[in-house]
């Protein structure tokens, strides 16, 4: 059997459909948190594959302008693509002796954290991993944000037994996040926070976003609620319930909510998601902080704009969505009876 080499191991993702990769090893991500260990999802592991397959940028300002949901449809097949690019290199690598481990794109969870699956801990951070071998840097917002697609992309990664020569990570001077803010205008939930914080991983400073509770983030990215707090403008859930300021109250009002958010109908693709115990079925609604960000600073304004000034979304009893005025979408939920307002409200 011939070795797996780095030109092979590179090109492979990008053959599969994918616009990014690289390849990290244990040395890259050395002391860097938990989740930059490899061993934790294969023991022995010597290298990771990574890779990024971006969204469709031409359905993102419709997304966020609440002109058009195809995004959501558009996020849930890539990332699915992202993981079944995975699954593929890691299926032919185990076939030629390797030992392998795909890593999902999204949920996929430790179980043994403190609150299990609800801890949201990923068996290792595809984002960190990116970073240590040069595909983008992380912004404020915690999320990866690359030169050509901004963080609009999915991440993949197989960990493997080969060994393999890591990419060179970029400049921290290539860093295009200014802190502009703008993803944290665009979060109902307050989610990222304002100050700057590094860690060491790799031997050398890595700049990552400051976020709160990761709990805090899926509430209305789910889809159980959206509206901001002004009442002003919505994300594409037409939930409404509360959005506390205390990050702990996060662990467990998703559940208190989640039978009303599974009783509606949903009109579109859905993914499945462990954590809204039930049917599991998901509708990305929010994701506003990836699309929002930009190189380009000029579109960042122009699309937290468009966002913000999109109105509120409110839902048929087919589960079709539409974005109306806020004087209009408040009128709409208060008419509605007190049966089907419990859906969306408790109030």
């Amino acid at each position: 059997m011939d070795p797996l080499t780095r030109d092979l191991a590179l090109n492979m993702p990008l053959t599969l459909g994918a616009a990014l990769s690289g390849i990290a090893t244990p040395e890259s991500l050395r002391g860097g948190p938990a989740v930059a260990d490899l061993d934790y999802a294969l023991p022995g592991a010597k290298s990771v594959i990574v890779f990024g397959v971006p969204f469709d940028d031409s359905l993102i300002e419709p997304y966020l302008e609440k002109k058009s949901h195809d995004l959501n449809t558009n996020k849930i097949r890539t990332t699915t693509f992202s993981g079944g690019i995975a699954f593929e290199i890691s299926t032919v690598l185990t076939s030629l002796g390797y030992k392998t481990c795909p890593i999902a794109p999204n949920f996929a969870f430790r179980t043994d954290s403190p609150n299990g699956i609800f801890d949201r801990v990923p068996p290792a951070s595809l984002k960190l991993i990116a970073v240590s071998c040069g595909l983008g840097h992380i912004g404020q917002s915690g999320l990866l944000i690359t030169k050509r697609y901004g963080s609009a992309l999915s991440l993949g990664g197989v960990i493997t037994d080969a060994v393999l020569e890591p990419t060179e990570p970029l400049p921290e001077s290539e860093n295009y996040c200014d802190r502009c803010m703008a993803c944290k205008a665009a979060c109902v939930a307050d989610f990222i926070n304002k100050e700057k914080v590094s860690i060491d991983m790799g031997g050398r400073s890595v700049r990552v976003g400051n976020c709160r509770l990761a709990a805090r983030c899926a509430y209305p990215c789910g889809g159980i609620t959206g509206l901001h707090p002004s009442g002003k403008w919505s994300t594409w859930s037409p939930g409404r319930f509360p959005l506390p300021e205390e990050d702990e109250e996060y662990r467990t009002i998703s559940r208190q909510y989640v039978r009303q958010y599974l009783e509606r109908k949903r009109s579109g693709a859905i993914c499945y998601n462990p954590l809204l115990a039930g049917t599991y079925e998901m509708q990305y609604t929010c994701s506003n902080c990836q699309f929002v960000c930009h190189p380009d600073p000029a579109v960042r304004r122009r699309r937290l704009a468009l966002l913000r000034n999109g109105g509120v979304v409110i839902e048929d009893r087919d589960g079709q969505k539409k974005a109306v005025s806020p004087e209009e979408a408040e009128k709409y939920v208060s008419d509605l009876p007190a049966e089907r307002r419990r859906l969306y409200s408790n109030l």
